[in-house]
């Protein structure tokens, strides 16, 4: 698993907003996340990212729904294909499913730090998507 803690790095080191990662299958299992010293620790539940990815195969409905995870509930504004991006106060999240995956960024800040966060997280998913994940 050490290689995928590396993007978990990269992803955290792209943008200072970015406090917490992970990087999970399309069945919730979690491939790495974030953790000290790099950043602080994801601590989504089990229960939670199930939850999480599932809304991906019903994206309409997320918005009205909103989502969870480390135990805060944020409203969702909007999604997109294969994109969810949560909001709750100064903090927020998006999320970007792949062939396998789903890349979970954690952000703090105002708008450029979730603008950081968005172009990180989609870039991520674009070389993984290219490279059959």
């Amino acid at each position: 698993m050490a290689g995928w803690s590396a993007y978990i790095q990269n992803l955290l080191a792209s943008s200072d907003g970015i406090k917490r990662a992970a990087i999970v299958g399309t069945d919730a299992s979690i491939w790495a996340r974030s953790e000290p010293p790099t950043g602080s620790e994801f601590t989504a539940s089990t229960e939670e990212l199930a939850k999480f990815v599932a809304q991906f195969d019903h994206l309409n409905d997320v918005p009205s729904q909103g989502c969870d995870l480390e135990g805060i509930h944020y409203i969702v504004p909007r999604t997109e294909e294969n994109l969810i991006f949560g909001k709750k106060d100064k903090t927020g999240i998006f999320a970007v499913k792949t062939n396998m995956a789903v890349l979970i960024a954690c952000y703090e800040g105002e708008n450029a730090a979730g603008s950081e966060c968005r172009t990180a997280v989609e870039k991520l998913a674009a070389y993984l998507r290219q490279s059959g994940y």
